[in-house]
């Protein structure tokens, strides 16, 4: 509209035009200010009436600390014999204590005390001691014994009074049920004590009349006859079980000897049988010294040599019936042995048979007996405690006496604790001011019109220079002014660099020079071009693997395995450039360039003229929007970006949530190779 205004300026120089607008603008602007300060106005006046209207309230403080006398333990009867012990009595709970600082009771004493000494209690109302309730705070100071008591209200000459008179009427309250619960606990326990020893002594004669009525002569089962007996009769029939096992296997290895033919005694347990078997051993010893001397034909005639062969065959032969004899003998033995264990056995298992009635009922009597004792011992162990608990009460009857000591006295407060009316002021003015806006914006939200671009032209007093013809001509013009593409009139975005195919990023980095490959390899880790020349040896950190940028976009690049393996192929050197040429001087921008152009052209790459630093470097970022990075996370990995740019991203990053950094990969495909 302004070449409007310009071009109807430069024909009709003398000509007066308005827009429409601008008149509509002082109307909103208008109600705007109308609005805000009317509804400003309006809420200080109120709050601030309100806030000062208020009537003072005043805060009295006094600081306690209440040592609660040690609790009367609990009746014998109701609790357990370890809960008896002195070590398990628990101390009466501090916060008890707390709670009867503001009871009732307390508080009656105090208002008959104050009415006493002559305060007027009359702003209290009709029931003081309510009033007085809400009033007082009491709270205890987390981790001590320390009590915060405070009252707060209008009267500040009644709150200080009120607080020290509460606390003395407190401690003769304290005092009071102190002495009602000594005597009261020491009437119990001599009560309890009477009552435990009549049940001992009657439950120690049930004990007796029962053990001498069932014979039972001590809780050790083994020093009773019954069982005595019983565990005798029970070893016996194992011995003579064991007797038939071995009279059996002796008959059966007996019957299997003779079954086989072998021998079933041995020979020096039969002298006949040994004398037989020693003098054919001889008459075989001399026949067998002769066979090493003479022929065969010549023994065979000599008449000696034929009699020792007789006396021979009737040894074997009396040998052998002497063994047939033995054997008979001993399995008619084996066989007397067995019956013998078994009718020993039978007999022992006829008498434990009868003996197991008797057992049983002994047993039944004797665990009566043990559980009667065991009442007995309990009842015993009550009574102890109960006169042990007794002798501790009357040894400690001072120390159970509660003690209330004030560090802090309340005194009289100068100043009102609250309302603040500074802050409450503040307050009130900043809340009208916001909700005065909120009020004008709420009514600019139903009053906005959209902009209608006119133009009015008004005639000076003169001739014009025609009748209709000029006024059309200048119409027109406007007209064709205001048919301007509208795209024209704003500002273009930013034009992105050219982006690289990873496999042109691999053929890059692998024609590339050592010094340009360091280079590229730090832009595709998310540097700058600016920030990779800046770059020291100062900065790398070989032990935690990241590489520092430092400047306004200050952040820590972690180091991937090729720039690892770019980084260890040169040499080290404190505060020397991280990007340098063969004398060792640090690489300009200008280098870099060249350094990538070479690079581009050898691996024959077609557009070679497009790829540049800020082309590597928007080949990186546009490999981390694709992968739907979070923009605010973006400036972690490749620093800060113009919200042009950012914007000009939008347009790569996929549908749907974005990704969290942890989950996004920061090596390209193509440095993984």
């Amino acid at each position: 509209m302004a070449r409007v205004q310009e071009f109807l300026r430069r024909h009709h120089g003398d000509m007066d035009f308005r827009p429409a607008w601008e008149s509509g603008a002082r109307l909103a602007n208008r109600r705007r200010l109308v609005v805000f300060t009317g509804v400003f106005v309006v809420l200080c006046v109120l709050s601030l009436a309100y806030t000062f209207l208020r009537a003072p309230q005043y805060r009295a403080l006094t600081l306690l600390q209440i040592t609660p006398g040690a609790a009367a333990p609990r009746p014998i009867e109701t609790v357990s014999v370890q809960s008896a012990a002195p070590g398990a009595e628990s101390d009466k709970p501090f916060l008890t204590e707390v709670q009867v600082l503001g009871s009732r009771p307390v508080l009656e004493q105090t208002v008959a005390r104050l009415a006493r000494d002559g305060h007027d209690l009359a702003a209290l109302g009709e029931d003081p001691v309510a009033a007085m309730q809400a009033m007082i705070r009491v709270s205890p100071v987390s981790g001590t014994a320390v009590v915060e008591m405070s009252a707060t209200g209008a009267q500040a000459g009644l709150l200080a009074p009120l607080l020290n008179t509460a606390v003395d009427a407190y401690r003769e309250h304290l005092a009071a049920t102190a002495r009602e619960s000594i005597a009261g606990v020491l009437a119990g326990s001599d009560e309890e004590i009477r009552k435990l020893e009549r049940r001992v002594a009657e439950k120690n004669d049930e004990v007796e009349a029962f053990r001498i009525a069932h014979d039972i002569v001590s809780l050790e089962r083994e020093e009773n006859q019954v069982l005595a007996r019983v565990r005798g009769v029970a070893a016996s029939l194992n011995t003579a079980n064991e007797r038939v096992a071995v009279a059996e296997g002796r008959l059966r290895s007996v019957s299997e000897a003779m079954a086989a033919g072998s021998a079933v005694t041995r020979s020096r347990d039969d002298p006949t049988l040994a004398n037989l078997e020693q003098r054919a051993s001889q008459i075989r010893e001399d026949l067998g010294e002769l066979e090493r001397n003479y022929t065969s034909d010549y023994m065979s005639l000599d008449p000696n040599i034929k009699a020792k062969r007789d006396r021979l065959a009737e040894l074997e032969r009396q040998i052998a019936v002497q063994r047939g004899l033995n054997a008979q003998a001993a399995l008619a033995e084996a066989r007397e042995e067995l019956a013998s264990a078994r009718e020993m056995a039978a007999r022992i298992r006829q008498q434990e048979a009868s003996d197991r009635d008797v057992v049983q009922e002994f047993s039944a009597r004797f665990n009566e007996y043990k559980a009667l004792q065991d009442e007995l011992t309990e009842l015993q162990t009550l009574y102890r405690a109960a006169t042990q608990r007794k002798v501790r009460l009357e040894a400690s009857e001072r120390e159970r006496m509660p003690s209330v000591q004030v560090l802090e006295a309340a005194t009289t407060p100068l100043t009102a604790w609250r309302p603040l009316y500074a802050r409450d002021a503040g307050i009130a003015v900043a809340g009208s001011f916001v909700l005065a806006l909120l009020a004008m914006w709420f009514v600019e939200l139903f009053n906005r019109l959209e902009p209608q671009p006119s133009v009015l032209i008004s005639q000076p007093g003169g001739p014009l220079l025609g009748a209709a013809a000029p006024v059309a001509a200048l119409a027109g013009a406007a007209n064709r002014m205001l048919e301007v593409p509208e795209r024209a009139l704003l500002p273009a975005g930013p034009v992105l660099p050219a982006e690289l195919a990873p496999g042109e990023v691999a053929e890059l980095l692998h024609a590339a020079t050592a010094e340009g490959r360091l280079g590229m390899l730090l832009i595709l880790s998310g540097a700058s071009p600016e920030e990779a020349l800046a770059l020291s040896w100062d900065d790398v950190d070989l032990e935690r693997q990241v590489v520092a940028i430092r400047g306004d976009s200050a952040r820590q690049l972690p180091l991937s395995a090729p720039l690892r393996a770019a980084l260890g192929a040169r040499e080290a050197c404190s505060g020397a450039p991280l990007l340098a040429d063969a004398q060792g001087r640090a690489l300009a921008m200008d280098g870099l360039h060249a350094a990538i152009l070479c690079a581009a052209h050898d691996a024959g790459i077609g557009h070679a003229g497009v790829v540049t630093p800020a082309a590597l470097r928007h080949t990186f970022i546009a490999f981390l929007v694709r992968q739907g990075v979070r923009f605010a996370d973006l400036a972690q990995l490749v620093g800060r970006l113009p919200a042009e740019t950012l914007a000009a991203y939008s347009s790569l990053s996929p549908a749907g949530p974005r990704v969290p950094l942890e989950q996004v990969e920061r090596v390209m495909p193509a440095l993984q190779v």
